[in-house]
């Protein structure tokens, strides 16, 4: 495991400089974290988990572990339109590079805790869905009352046999829960029938997961934005975890494991806003890309449009 350090070359593009502020894009305006020094700007902070681990274990085709720098390039040439221009910040990335998921994972509760304990937004960047449990123990070390939200299609609550993968995070946070006197409170959204076993909606049943199935999401899109204003209320704090195989092959054909009949771009972007718009989300992660199997970068490119509606609230 290593930790490397902020990367400017990674953040280039195209320099509109006749049109002055109006002509920014991200690569412009992002900052190093290790740099940061002001008390009145609540920054968001980028951080890549470079991990392909958690697939290799759970027997999926591996790619993901470079995945966050590629998609900082495609984030990087996005131009701005929001006015947040100087919280943009980066903090370089996590690295498994040894299989010794467990030791990388403890770094990365130790990154990402100490970016929520200075009222910071961690945005971190996968890697596998192995990302998603250092991302909620890292939270849970404040908070106590959180909302679990996965756009994915897969529940991901296989139980570790016997070591953690990336269908494991959700299943290990409901027992850190147990542990801990929490409730678990797990709400997949998206999830596909022909994707999990009947082992698995009955696990989920047992836990009581609160699951939404993506053709709920076809069939009205508005009532479920509705219903989860209502639902998110009762909780304190939000983790919002995208996993790229949510979305229909169509659009997202880069990931480790690509679904039929997934949701659109446009239907995660608004469940995405409504999270947001609740000022209860207090870490972003943003999973499973593999570019190994992407198609002209298309889902590198979805990847980066879904982390900027999350920068731009």
């Amino acid at each position: 495991m290593q930790k490397t350090p902020f990367n400017q070359e990674i953040w280039t593009g195209r320099i509109d400089s006749e049109d002055g502020e109006l002509g920014l894009r991200i690569h412009q305006v992002i900052n190093d974290y290790d740099q940061f020094e002001s008390a009145s700007i609540q920054p968001k902070v980028i951080l890549g988990f470079c991990s392909e681990e958690g697939v290799e274990r759970n027997k999926g085709r591996i790619g993901a572990k470079n995945s966050p720098d590629f998609i900082r390039k495609a984030l990087a040439n996005l131009p701005l339109h929001f006015s947040e221009t100087d919280s943009i910040f980066d903090t370089g990335n996590i690295v498994c590079d040894d299989k010794d998921l467990e030791t990388a994972r403890e770094e990365q509760v130790n990154q990402v805790h100490k970016i929520i304990k200075q009222n910071h937004f961690p945005i971190v960047i996968g890697g596998g869905h192995e990302t998603a449990l250092g991302d909620f123990l890292a939270l849970a070390q404040s908070h106590q009352n959180i909302g679990i939200i996965n756009l994915d299609a897969h529940f991901d609550l296989r139980t570790p046999n016997p070591q953690s993968t990336s269908g494991t995070p959700f299943y290990e946070m409901a027992k850190y829960c147990e542990q801990n006197e929490m409730n678990f409170n797990y709400i997949p959204i998206g999830i596909q029938e022909l994707g999990n076993t009947k082992a698995l909606f009955h696990r989920a049943e047992n836990l009581g997961v609160k699951f939404i199935m993506a053709d709920e999401v076809h069939l009205n899109l508005n009532k479920i934005l509705e219903d989860l204003k209502i639902i998110i209320q009762q909780y304190d704090a939000l983790y919002v975890s995208l996993d790229m195989d949510v979305f229909d092959a169509a659009y997202s054909p880069g990931v480790s494991a690509t679904t039929i009949n997934g949701l659109t771009p446009f239907q995660v972007k608004y469940i995405l806003k409504v999270l947001m718009n609740s000022n209860k989300v207090k870490i972003f992660d943003l999973v499973e890309y593999n570019s190994l199997f992407d198609v002209d970068n298309s889902t590198a490119k979805l990847s980066a449009q879904m982390i900027y509606e999350v920068l731009r609230h």
